[in-house]
């Protein structure tokens, strides 16, 4: 028997919606941030007034929740979807909404994200055309590249930016899709049946997901590679940081689990008052950020990208707990104070997607124009940086790709055309 949905409005589920679109807008508010603290070494704005340690930490601690938490909602609707449209029609519509704006995305919009970080760290090395750049992006992707790379490397090689996330969550669902069908097929007589789980249960799983990522992260860490936190790129399709993937898996996994036991229905919520959640976050927060204040007061662990054993145990600890604490007090406060219908959570719900994919090259081009400001403080180009950058977004979605998503394709090679024309070096 398949288990009910939670509380939602038509086929949504609105608390989820709501942590989804709250987790887009912390991945865009990273983004802005990057420039601004002392780690942005890599990113593709440079910022040479960039001297803000508290940006550093407010990264560190966002990058410890937001994709993981995503991954988790997209396994928790992935079960009732392909049980609805089974897998043929599941795969076709992944295949519509992720892949298209996937490819468009590494195509058409990364390479912009690459020339102005080659405009903004020429380091005196001429300029080329962009037309030059963007036929080697596209020779370079045909070689359908594999191996290790930095984030220094990537930027100067063919890279998904941002899209790595749509192309890996596509990877999911195929897999997903495989093991569902395979399940169908040999155990035709099993289902999943409506087996709603205590909460005591429910905080048993998520100490078992605790245990089972240090144990990845141990392991991943026994893996030989070149590089300390080395991206890994496969064929040219597949894009992640090594270390963080079995996470991804566990999270998505995990939603997947979640909702076919139940969780989030008719009150059965994880339990305790949200207030407590919210506290063990804060102490788990602030121990996680004197380690990082640690790690950043520590110049060699920022040249040569590597910490020692006596941080990285207790880093390790305590990302991960204060990962899974943060699930529990993210569902919790949602399910209990933010679900609900309201028109402002109903349209950045519906715009959060488009949001995602819209919002780099917005965010690294606000951040080129405001390099130049000198004496203005990085706050403040903080602050107008992530502001206009999902103002942006949210009208660009709700503006054009929703009620026109064709003519939103058309502009995007429009602008492709233009660049290839009028973007050259002069003389």
């Amino acid at each position: 028997m398949t288990p009910t949905l939670p509380e939602s409005s038509g086929n949504r589920i609105l608390f989820l919606d709501n942590i989804r679109y709250l987790m887009v807008v912390f991945v865009v508010l990273l983004h802005a941030t990057i420039s601004y603290g002392t780690l942005g070494r890599y990113w593709v704005v440079g910022d040479a007034a960039a001297n803000i340690k508290l940006f550093d930490l407010a990264m560190m601690i966002i990058d410890v929740f937001a994709m993981p938490v995503l991954f988790f909602i997209a396994g928790y609707f992935a079960l009732p979807n392909i049980q609805k449209k089974g897998p043929g029609a599941f795969l076709k519509d992944k295949f519509i909404r992720l892949g298209i704006p996937w490819l468009i995305g590494i195509i058409f919009i990364v390479p912009i994200i690459t020339y102005i970080h080659y405009y903004s760290n020429l380091g005196g090395k001429p300029l080329i055309s962009y037309c030059q750049l963007w036929i080697n992006w596209v020779r370079n992707a045909s070689d359908f590249p594999t191996g290790f790379w930095t984030p220094d490397q990537l930027l100067g090689e063919f890279n998904h930016s941002a899209y790595w996330f749509i192309s890996l969550l596509l990877f999911f669902f195929i897999i997903f899709a495989i093991i569902y069908t395979l399940k169908k097929h040999f155990f035709p007589s099993s289902s999943i049946k409506k087996k709603t789980q205590s909460g005591k249960a429910m905080l048993l799983v998520i100490f078992s997901v605790w245990l089972l990522n240090i144990m990845m992260r141990v392991f991943i860490n026994m893996i030989p590679s070149p590089y300390f936190d080395p991206w890994v790129i496969i064929a040219g399709i597949l894009q992640f940081q090594l270390w963080r993937l079995p996470t991804y898996i566990i999270y998505f996994s995990l939603g997947v689990y979640a909702f076919s036991r139940n969780w989030f229905v008719k009150g059965n919520n994880f339990p305790g008052h949200p207030l407590l959640w919210i506290s063990m976050c804060i102490i788990l927060g602030f121990g996680f950020g004197v380690v990082v204040i640690q790690v950043l007061s520590n110049s060699s662990n920022l040249v040569s990208n590597k910490i020692s054993t006596g941080l990285i145990i207790p880093l390790m600890l305590l990302r991960s707990f204060l990962r899974e604490t943060l699930l529990i007090a993210f569902t919790s406060i949602a399910f209990r104070y933010w679900n609900r219908s309201h028109k402002i959570n109903e349209t950045l719900a519906a715009n959060s997607y488009n949001i995602y994919l819209v919002h780099l090259p917005l965010v690294v081009a606000l951040q080129l124009l405001l390099v130049n400001l000198v004496g203005t403080s990085s706050l403040v180009k903080f602050g107008i940086v992530s502001s206009l950058s999902l103002l942006m977004s949210y009208a660009i979605s709700k503006y054009a790709i929703k009620p026109h998503p064709r003519l939103s394709v058309a502009a995007v090679l429009v602008i492709f055309f233009l660049m290839v024309i009028f973007v050259y070096p002069r003389a």
